[in-house]
């Protein structure tokens, strides 16, 4: 045989190049259609620092000086709390960005500049992990816990299984037992009345599918939790008010019953819907 003739690459060798190409194709079009989520997973250290954090891997800007980013590591530690008093022990180890610019938004959150205005934080659940990006105006104790909760929801059930099985106003109302927020949101407790009072002047309500069992349950149209299910069905222009009526069902839930009852709920869920475990 001749020393410059080669074999053919094996059946095994193309495969690998194959798979490879696919994955690289894969990153251009997620690249493509949801930049923000890519440079969130796999490049957020050529834009943040690292802290030196056992208990959380925290990014935070580079302009932040040694104070704020001790602070956020406070932060993060009183945050904590709240999330074991509801899930006990904490096991989820996301991903924080932290910043103190609006950069932060328009970097690693939403790509809407009208959303990146407003928004305070927010977490992207991914089958790598959950990431949570915190806007300047969202370093506070109540916008972390809650995105916590997200990330620890879904590490105790799996990306798979709270994709598929949690409805949006579940997982929103249990964030919200930790944000304490809603408390100084008055307006809404005058929207939450006033549908109360609609419901019970009202004598063509359908009872049946809904998991609410109190005599102030919200079963209006649009208010019911079967018209809160999904991302797109939360987060409307009602958005504000749908948080209120799920804080409203998961703490009338979570009263009942505690810790103990939620955490017979996420090992229930595992081989039951949510409906029959809720």
């Amino acid at each position: 045989m001749l020393k410059f003739f080669k074999p053919p690459i094996s059946i095994k060798k193309w495969i690998g190049i194959a798979f490879l190409l696919f994955i690289f194709w894969i990153l251009v079009l997620s690249f493509f259609y949801a930049p923000n989520l890519i440079r969130t997973i796999f490049f957020k250290e050529l834009y943040l620092d690292k802290l030196k954090f056992e208990q959380a891997t925290i990014y935070v800007s580079p302009q932040m000086d040694k104070e704020e980013r001790q602070n956020i590591i406070l932060l993060y530690q009183r945050s904590r709390l709240r999330i074991d008093s509801i899930f006990g022990k904490t096991e989820a180890k996301p991903s924080i960005l932290v910043g103190n610019t609006s950069e932060v938004m328009q970097i690693f959150g939403h790509s809407n500049s009208q959303e990146e205005k407003v928004q305070t934080g927010m977490t992207h659940l991914t089958p790598f992990g959950a990431y949570i990006i915190l806007a300047p105006n969202g370093t506070n104790v109540d916008v972390l816990s809650h995105e916590l909760s997200h990330a620890e929801l879904m590490q105790r059930l799996g990306w798979q299984t709270r994709r598929k099985k949690i409805p949006i106003w579940f997982d929103e109302g249990l964030a919200m037992l930790v944000d304490k927020r809603f408390e100084y949101w008055t307006s809404l407790q005058d929207d939450w009345q006033t549908l109360i009072d609609l419901e019970k002047d009202s004598s063509n309500l359908n009872y049946e599918n809904s998991f609410h069992t109190t005599s102030d349950s919200i079963n209006l149209s649009s208010f019911s939790l079967q018209n809160l299910q999904t991302t797109e069905q939360f987060f409307t222009e009602d958005a504000q008010l749908h948080y209120f009526v799920a804080q409203e069902e998961v703490a009338r839930w979570y009263d009942k019953g505690g810790q103990s009852k939620l955490l017979r709920l996420l090992k229930s869920l595992k081989n039951k819907s949510f409906e029959e475990s809720y």
